[in-house]
């Protein structure tokens, strides 16, 4: 829950888009509040799982191929959704943006925040005792091969939310 919570934020500090601050708001601002949600929602859930990767093969660096091999596989069945993903926060910060300047700005604040949230997590999941770490590394690449990793299923209602906005071609 606390990456939610931060990850919302960092999106709507980035892109300028004000949370709700009555019930009585409108139903755009609302409608705007639940896109920002949940795009943070799913796109913080990835660099959740790029931060154990990195943390396993930092902790475990004979083990790091096999992360890297586990991350692909999920990788390639996510590639459509990744896609999207990236090109959903693009169009929302480049509509928060003034101009292309103010753009470029937003997306290096962004970009700085999601990279400092990333090292974040996986700088806790290092000071954590090493005690069962190992088997943790291993149970996160055999939940990346598996049907549990499924980001489609698991975000679902996140997903249902994001895609009633239409992606611009």
């Amino acid at each position: 829950m606390r990456a939610d919570v931060m990850g919302l934020w960092m999106l709507v500090v980035v892109s300028g888009i004000a949370l709700p601050a009555v019930a009585a708001e409108s139903n755009a601002g609302d409608q705007k509040s639940r896109y920002g949600v949940s795009l943070s929602r799913v796109y913080l859930a990835h660099q959740r799982l790029l931060a154990v990767r990195d943390a396993c093969a930092q902790a475990f660096p004979g083990q790091a191929k096999a992360g890297e091999m586990a991350y692909g596989a999920w990788q390639r069945r996510h590639k459509a959704l990744l896609t999207e993903l990236d090109n959903r926060v693009t169009l929302m910060i480049h509509g928060s943006s003034k101009d292309e300047k103010d753009y470029m700005r937003n997306v290096g604040k962004y970009e700085g925040s999601v990279l400092e949230y990333r090292n974040g997590e996986r700088d806790e999941l290092l000071a954590q005792p090493r005690d069962g770490m190992e088997q943790g590394c291993a149970d996160f690449r055999a939940y990346l091969i598996g049907s549990g990793s499924d980001f489609n299923r698991e975000y679902a209602e996140e997903l249902r939310v994001l895609r009633q906005r239409k992606l611009l071609k």
